[in-house]
């Protein structure tokens, strides 16, 4: 999978290019300008795509495990700690679902928005080609419009979800209710990766003001496996500004 000498070239120029500032040239024109944005744009999310691609890995192969660490996380936290779980699990989420291209095309942040709203909508997804999936985004008086992912910005693609995560309950969750809930989605996501053959789904529901959490796809040979993580220590999910995180979806009571 993994291609050293790339890999280290190019940590080999992050590390040179940090000690660089580029002078802007005279006369720069606003679209020369803006190319340069968009170009820089698109090597952040192959970093981040990378990223996933590497922690998706060590999670699959059980490297941390194999190395004497409890799982990937316990790993990453003491030898990666600037870098949040959180965001380890977004750029993994979309490495195994879309094309390295794809990534570069969208974003790796609206992507991963994108797979919320598809867990949240129940939409069919090409993850070859989700340019044209239709989103449902509400204006600021609450006016729906239809328009396709690929003219969708990060913020209307948070509205959307929004939208769709609205209980129709009159009482609200309690927001530490929802931390709990997330918590327990973001533990089972990581004992039962996507794209290992067993899919996992976990969704939270509004009930009248109450949490209650819904298991979805769980094979009878790993009851066992399910009820240890949920009784066993719970990962953080509160930091980072990313929305909840997949497969995590609430519906309407």
């Amino acid at each position: 999978m993994f291609n050293l000498f790339k890999f280290k070239e190019g940590a080999r120029a992050v590390e040179e290019s940090s000690h660089v500032t580029w002078a802007i040239p005279e006369g720069a024109t606003l679209e020369q300008l803006r190319g340069e944005m968009v170009a820089l744009m698109g090597q952040e999310s192959c970093n981040h795509y990378r990223m996933g691609q590497i922690y998706n890995h060590i999670v699959d192969n059980k490297l941390a495990e194999k190395a004497g660490h409890k799982d990937a996380r316990e790993y990453f936290s003491k030898h990666l700690a600037d870098l949040s779980q959180s965001a380890l699990s977004l750029y993994g989420a979309v490495a195994r679902t879309f094309s390295e291209p794809v990534a570069q095309r969208f974003g790796v942040t609206c992507l991963h928005l994108l797979l919320i709203y598809k867990e949240a909508a129940d939409l069919e997804l090409n993850p070859e080609e989700p340019g044209p999936a239709p989103i449902e985004v509400p204006d600021e008086t609450g006016q729906l419009a239809v328009q396709p992912f690929s003219q969708c910005s990060v913020e209307q693609m948070r509205r959307a979800i929004q939208r769709k995560r609205k209980p129709s309950s009159s009482k609200p969750l309690p927001p530490e209710k929802v931390v709990l809930a997330e918590r327990y989605s973001e533990a089972v996501a990581l004992r039962f990766p996507r794209g290992k053959g067993t899919l996992v789904k976990v969704a939270v529901r509004n009930e009248k003001g109450k949490a209650v959490l819904d298991f979805k796809g769980v094979p009878v040979e790993e009851v066992r496996q399910l009820g240890e993580v949920l009784t066993g220590e719970l990962p953080l999910v509160s930091e980072g500004p990313q929305l909840p995180q997949l497969p995590l979806t609430a519906r309407p009571s």
